[in-house]
């Protein structure tokens, strides 16, 4: 301890007032109190007279017994939007952001109060003369109410001393400030003149031991103060600081690092709160996960979006979260299955309907649907009630014991966020759902988060927050000469000539040099061993260190621990790594399996992805897209064609059809298909599905009329039929999309395509990737089949493509002997492509039944680039092992 903290804490304990410039110091000097106290030997003692200064204001007042006329930050924020909403309706002010403007326009009204002054007969600008105009709306509404801000109270304390109606101790001490504000001064001359006397106390600097670190990034000099804090901690150090003077924007990276330094296994702890290092800026308060999902479900709309499905399905802050865990997970995977972004909640409530294991989130669903049924005003105070009631019908937050870190969030949001919600009835008229939605979003982002408990020996804090603090050993990041001195950032609101006149916060560099020079001298006095760092480069900006940072010589540099993160540790280990081969999976004893000829397909690209699609039955979500999914097009083509071919059944019936006849009945088969598939699905807008039965009707016209009526004469024997078939030892089940009978009696298996990756090679690859229409034709006892080809329907390259057995069976279809991949193969007839293709077959289903899983794709492009399993085979390291190339 410092003397002049000895001197603080002395002159506390002997009754004197002391008042911090923050609550961070306020905290600090009242743990060195009551150490002091039991140094002493002392077991009871009274409160001292500690207390941050804007806290004291406030005290100040509730003794005068008008603490009901301050007003907080979040009401005075109300207020000036307000203010400016009002004034800016029906303008081209409209356009601007009205938080942060408001924030602005506020900061702009505290800096004028402070240092007494208007903006009256100033030289304006058109932003400020509106800013003025709306400042005076601000205080003829503060003065009709007697409502006070917080800058308003230095004058109305002053005003009670010289009226005589404060009793104030006789000695009071400043400790920690940078910098005082005229309104400040003024009033410790009140204070002075009512008989106490001000001291203002200062840190000395001793000799401290300094030196200098450059880093290379911002991230190597986050990971080296956490190396340097570690190695302290090694040598059982007590009292650790870490300075950041851009914490607000770093936090969440600082955390993630300094846990994986310092504090490795809290990186994968799922219940521990407790940590060795503190953060003194705590996170937002709707950061935290349970006050997350209370937002989440309140501000749920008619239309939900499948991220919010998703996120409903898997919160455990919900009622019904751990008994309806499994049933929850599967439904979330079927609703993503529909590949939509938006669902209504009626939509959702009938997909559920069915499922009997899902009563509870059924129940939920149906609460939140009758919260949106709430369409009048309400005060804010009345919506604060009704959020709170309907969080608690819906189970919030959750059947499981609570951490303690969540209980505390509750406990802020429920004392601060809701209670803020309230206290704005005294500004606001009745508004509605949506507005007290945004005020709660708001009120809950800016508040801020801090787990209570012990600190521990490492605190990392502020450039501000730091005023007054002490350490034995200290480490200041960040010290490019960007942020010490930093930029001058005047406010908009104020004239610039007025603020630099005033010496004002942010006015000019002279004024930023003036604090950072100050700011430097007082972290030189807060320990005597301090390291000053700053990252060489930024990106593709190279940086240089703040001119204030002390020069250090080359000799004089911080001791690291070595990297303890999880993965540094595991590459660091001497343990030796047994390798294994394990490319075989247990051996498959039921001889029908899920997956149809997909199975076989996915055997043929890569056996792990056979493996686990079909034997793990572990698939990577299914992905939304905006209106209606590929996937759901090229069901809708499969339907519509099926459905036409049912009534026509064959060529002739399709040309004694004139060109309007074709048309209607194109477009009332593509309605029913439409209706039908949408049967239990979410229906998407009627524009939208207008607009596509107009697309699939001009697609499916163009494919009849430039193919099947060019065709000689076919009868179309099957449509969207299933089989089972025996391939090997598996019975698998196949659905041919058509099969046509020509004029000879032979068979063509037709696989209808709306994409445009499409290569009839593919039924000539060995493994063979493309193994449906091979399937029957193999499976077929006639051995009817002449031709397997796909069906191309794609507007402007509608064709089929594929292989036949003799050339012009099928138009342009190219017969197999046309192909050199046959002639590679050693396939020279159609009988020997029919035995190739059983063949195929047959080792495919050989190897999936004995369970081989190997990583090895058919062709890294084909196989892998839409392949949802890359993160769990990692064939990208093992192409990096084996020296394959991006350009492979």
């Amino acid at each position: 301890m410092t003397d002049s903290h000895q001197r603080v804490i002395s002159a506390a304990a002997d009754g004197a007032l002391v008042l911090t410039v923050n609550k961070r110091l306020f905290r600090y000097l009242r743990d060195r109190f009551d150490q002091y106290m039991l140094d002493k030997g002392k077991s009871v003692w009274s409160t001292p007279l500690i207390v941050s200064y804007e806290a004291w204001l406030s005290q100040c007042l509730s003794d005068l017994g008008e603490s009901w006329r301050l007003l907080s930050h979040h009401q005075q924020q109300c207020l000036w939007e307000e203010e400016i909403a009002t004034s800016s309706r029906g303008s081209n002010l409209e356009l601007l952001q009205l938080s942060k403007t408001a924030e602005k326009a506020l900061q702009a009204h505290q800096l004028l109060n402070q240092y007494h002054l208007t903006l009256d007969n100033q030289s304006l600008t058109e932003d400020q003369q509106i800013f003025h105009v709306w400042q005076r709306r601000y205080r003829k509404r503060c003065q009709e109410r007697e409502w006070l801000d917080q800058s308003n109270l230095p004058d109305r304390i002053i005003a009670a001393l010289e009226n005589g109606q404060l009793q104030l101790p006789e000695q009071i001490l400043l400790f920690g400030f940078d910098q005082f504000s005229p309104d400040l001064l003024q009033l410790l001359d009140s204070l002075e003149a009512s008989g106490s006397s001000c001291e203002i106390v200062t840190v000395e600097a001793d000799d401290a031991k300094m030196m200098s670190f450059a880093a290379e990034t911002n991230h190597k000099e986050i990971e080296s103060a956490a190396r340097w804090v570690r190695s302290l901690l090694d040598q059982k150090a007590k009292s650790i600081g870490v300075v950041v003077p851009d914490l607000h924007m770093r936090r969440r990276q600082i955390e993630r690092i300094f846990r994986q330094q310092i504090d490795p296994v809290s990186t994968i702890s799922l219940d521990g709160d407790d940590s060795i290092f503190s953060l003194s800026l705590g996170g937002s308060l709707v950061d935290q996960g349970v006050v997350y999902a209370a937002l989440e479900c309140l501000g749920l709309g008619r239309q939900i979006t499948l991220d919010q499905i998703s996120f409903l399905l898997r919160t455990p802050y919900l009622g019904g979260a751990g008994s309806e865990a499994d049933s929850r997970a599967q439904f979330d995977k079927k609703i993503r299955s529909f590949r939509q972004q938006k669902f209504s909640l009626s939509g959702l409530l009938n997909a559920i309907a069915e499922n009997s294991e899902l009563e509870i989130f059924s129940n939920i669903l149906k609460k939140l649907h009758r919260c949106q049924q709430d369409n009048d005003k309400h005060f804010p105070g009345v919506w604060a009630a009704r959020f709170s009631d309907e969080l608690y019908t819906l189970g919030w937050p959750g059947d499981r014991s609570l951490l303690s870190s969540e209980y505390q969030a509750i406990k802020a949001w429920q004392e601060k966020a809701l209670s803020v919600l309230v206290s704005l009835d005294r500004l606001l008229p009745p508004i509605d759902r949506k507005r007290a939605l945004n005020l709660l979003n708001r009120i809950s982002g800016d508040i801020e988060f801090q787990l209570e408990g012990s600190a521990g020996p490492v605190q990392v804090v502020g450039l501000l927050e730091s005023s007054g603090l002490h350490f034995d050993h200290l480490w200041v990041m960040g010290m490019g000469e960007t942020v010490l001195p930093a930029r001058p950032q005047p406010n908009p609101f104020i004239p610039l000539k007025l603020q630099q006149l005033n010496d004002m916060p942010h006015s000019s560099p002279a004024r930023e040099l003036e604090f950072a020079e100050q700011v430097i001298s007082r972290l030189k006095a807060a320990s005597p061993d301090i390291v000053f760092s700053y990252p060489l480069r930024d990106g593709d900006c190279d940086l240089r260190p703040s001119p204030l940072v002390p020069f250090c010589t080359e000799e004089d540099r911080p001791t690291f621990a070595e990297f303890n993160d999880l993965s540094s540790l595991i590459q660091s280990s001497h343990q030796p790594l047994s390798k294994k081969d394990d490319w075989y999976g247990p051996s498959l004893h039921k001889k029908f399996v899920e997956g149809g000829t997909g199975l076989l397909k996915d055997q043929a690209h890569c056996p792990f992805r056979a493996f686990v699609h079909h034997r793990l039955h572990a698939q990577g979500f299914s992905e939304p897209t905006p209106g209606i999914s590929p996937m759901a097009r090229g069901d809708l083509v499969h339907l519509t064609l099926e459905k036409i071919w049912k009534q026509l059944q064959n060529r002739n019936h399709l040309l004694l059809l004139s060109d309007q006849e074709r048309i209607d009945l194109i477009q009332l088969m593509a309605e029913n298909s439409f209706k039908l598939y949408f049967k239990g699905r979410s229906v998407p807008a009627a524009e939208l599905l207008k607009l596509e039965i107009e697309r699939v009707t001009i697609l499916i016209r163009e494919w009849l009329e430039k193919v099947e009526i060019k065709r000689d004469y076919f009868q179309v024997l099957e449509t969207e039929k299933q089989h089972i078939e025996q391939i090997g030892p598996l019975n698998i089940r196949i659905q041919i999309d058509r099969i046509d009978q020509l004029e000879n009696g032979r068979h063509i298996v037709i696989d209808y395509k709306t994409g445009a990756d499409l290569h009839a090679e593919d039924l000539l690859s060995k493994p063979l990737i493309e193994p449906q229409l091979p399937i029957y034709a193999v499976a077929d006892s006639k051995s009817a089949v002449d031709g397997v080809v796909f069906a191309k329907v794609r507007r402007g390259e509608s064709r089929f493509i594929g292989v036949v057995k003799e050339k012009g069976q099928l138009g342009r279809v190219r017969d197999l002997l046309s192909y050199p991949q046959a002639k590679d193969l050693g396939v020279t007839s159609w009988d020997e492509l029919l035995l190739f293709w059983q063949q195929q077959l047959g080792q495919l289903a050989d190897d999936f039944v004995a369970g081989k899983a190997t990583v090895n794709p058919y062709d890294l492009v084909k196989s892998c680039q839409y392949c949802d399993l890359s993160g769990l085979c990692r064939i990208q390291e093992t192409d990096s092992q084996a020296g394959v190339t991006d350009d492979c």
